[in-house]
């Protein structure tokens, strides 16, 4: 089966589940419960967009639009399933799909990042064709 992307957008176990495991040391616990997950989705002026292989969630990152200007945040591949390709299919999907809505630029504040994961965020999101400047990554699209 292949890689899917696709903005969740309706709240499941399942997706709560693997969500948990994406996050898990990224985010609060209180941030990842059934109902905290259904606040997130309901927001309007963001969205949550997944990767899905096998029936499983194994990446996720938020995203919110403002104008012409689209900023990430959040951005997180399951562990088991890191250094695969599955993170960079990921942003990929998202940018051709901003690019379409007629969304110019997004950016990524790495200030949100754990301090032992920004340095390899960095070279992700560099390697990805993100211009970092001020532990801001903003790519043209």
């Amino acid at each position: 089966m292949r890689l899917s992307v696709f903005i969740a957008n309706t709240l499941s176990t399942q997706l709560v589940i693997d969500l948990q495991k994406i996050y898990l040391g990224h985010l609060p616990p209180q941030l990842l419960t059934e109902q905290a997950i259904a606040k997130e989705l309901a927001q309007s002026s963001s969205y949550l967009y997944v990767t899905m292989f096998n029936e499983r969630h194994i990446g996720a990152v938020k995203v919110q639009l403002n104008a012409a200007q689209a900023t990430m945040s959040q951005l997180a591949i399951r562990e088991l399933t890191r250094r695969r390709g599955i993170g960079k299919n990921l942003l990929k999907q998202i940018e051709t799909s901003l690019a379409a809505e007629g969304i110019k630029q997004i950016t990524y504040d790495l200030k949100e990042v754990a301090e032992e994961q920004c340095l390899a965020t960095q070279a992700f999101l560099s390697d990805s064709g993100y211009l970092i400047n001020d532990y801001i990554a903003t790519k043209q699209l």
